[in-house]
């Protein structure tokens, strides 16, 4: 995503309304080109951090438009990895090569090349050891998306509406509503669904990450054939409106679903298919009804090969404390909905603090686990074997 500095848009009113460019227009083509030509010729050649500055930085000061080659620049930074020191003290056997040097000098001898590379821990002499390709069409259409970003990462609140998605598609969208670990609420309208989400610059504390799982769930949503979008924004001291739907021209990156599958996620599904002989991951999870048009959407869904019981999981991170009050309410007036509640020791931070707050229902307490950043496989397998055979107790 773009940063604040790279925001291009105007406003109208109390509308904010981003500077999208026309991704077909040939002379931002062939600007982009240039651009891309310095930084494939950076990775072709190992070109050192310092280098690949001058060379864009001058680009970006000879462009007709300085803030928008900026922007482009940010992107293209963003696709480089760079070489990382070697574990070695560079600044003491700097100095003993760099005195070593002068003695040979000074007795009249040239010293022999050094064998180190006496700058390698300074980041202008870092050299790029990779760049991810990219056209400069596909360029143009990542600008506008990433400026998008960048204003999304000012909201407040959004809300999203999707009519008549395909169920899959639905899922899929709220799968990486999930993934991205969003303070969101789910309702089922007339003609789909409406996501209430909120935004970084209405939570407390650091939102850093947070704006950034948001930015990175608009390229999930874009791929949708009929949404809409409208933001709360925080822009020059005033709360202002960010309106973007599918006629906003915005293309997606994201070819499919893994792409932006958080790895920890990844790595779950593979351990648990090793460690899990009873129990296995569904990939099509559903929908429960919550009452009142509101719908639960799990984070995970499993489902026993013995009894074929299946068994859902929803995760509570730092900032859905008060969602977590609402599924604990949920949970005492419909005891019959297999759910359980994974809670980041965040929230509560240990089993004694879970004990006092189930105390008015310590039959949930076997439907609850804690957590640090993402459950363990573990962890799940003990908390699914704990509700089964709780369920088992009770049929008895």
């Amino acid at each position: 995503m773009l940063n604040r500095e790279h925001l291009v848009y105007r406003l109208v009113g109390d509308r904010v309304k981003p500077r999208f460019i026309d991704p077909a227009a040939p002379k931002l083509l062939t600007a982009a080109e240039q651009f891309i030509a310095v930084y494939a010729q950076a990775a072709a050649n190992g070109m050192p951090r310092g280098e690949l500055a001058e060379l864009a930085g001058a680009l970006v000061r000879g462009a007709d438009n300085v803030k928008l080659a900026s922007g482009w620049n940010k992107l293209l930074l963003d696709r480089a990895e760079f070489t990382t020191p070697e574990d070695w003290d560079y600044p003491a056997v700097r100095r003993e090569i760099l005195l070593r040097s002068g003695k040979e000098w000074r007795a009249g001898r040239p010293p022999a090349p050094p064998e180190f590379d006496l700058y390698g821990d300074l980041p202008d002499f870092e050299t790029v050891r990779r760049w991810r390709e990219i056209t400069p069409e596909q360029l143009l259409h990542r600008y506008n998306l990433a400026l998008a970003q960048g204003l999304l990462g000012q909201a407040r609140m959004l809300q999203l509406t999707l009519v008549g998605p395909e169920p899959a598609e639905l899922r899929k969208l709220l799968k990486a509503v999930k993934f991205f670990r969003l303070l969101a609420r789910f309702t089922r309208t007339d003609d789909g669904v409406a996501v209430e989400i909120s935004g970084p610059c209405s939570l407390f504390g650091p939102t850093t990450r947070y704006a950034m799982n948001l930015a990175n769930l608009l390229p999930a949503l874009v791929t949708l054939p009929r949404w809409s979008l409208a933001a709360e924004i925080e822009l020059r001291a005033r709360v202002r409106t960010l309106k973007l739907d599918q006629t906003s021209g915005l293309v997606s990156h994201y070819r499919q679903l893994a792409e932006y599958i958080p790895e920890e996620i990844r790595l779950f599904h593979r351990v648990f298919a090793e460690k899990s002989a009873e129990w296995r991951i569904v990939g099509d999870t559903p929908f429960l009804d919550a009452g009142e048009q509101e719908i639960v959407f799990p984070d995970l869904s499993f489902r026993s090969e013995a009894t074929g019981q299946t068994v859902h999981v929803e995760l509570f991170h730092r900032w859905h404390a008060g969602q977590l009050e609402r599924r604990i309410a949920l949970l005492q007036k419909h005891p019959e909905l297999p759910l359980l509640l994974g809670i980041e020791r965040s929230l509560i931070p240990d089993s004694d603090a879970l004990d006092r707050r189930l105390a008015d229902a310590p039959a949930l307490r076997e439907r609850c686990w804690l957590f640090r950043d993402f459950p363990g496989v573990e962890t799940a397998l003990r908390a699914l074997k704990r509700f089964s055979g709780a369920q088992l107790r009770s049929q008895e």
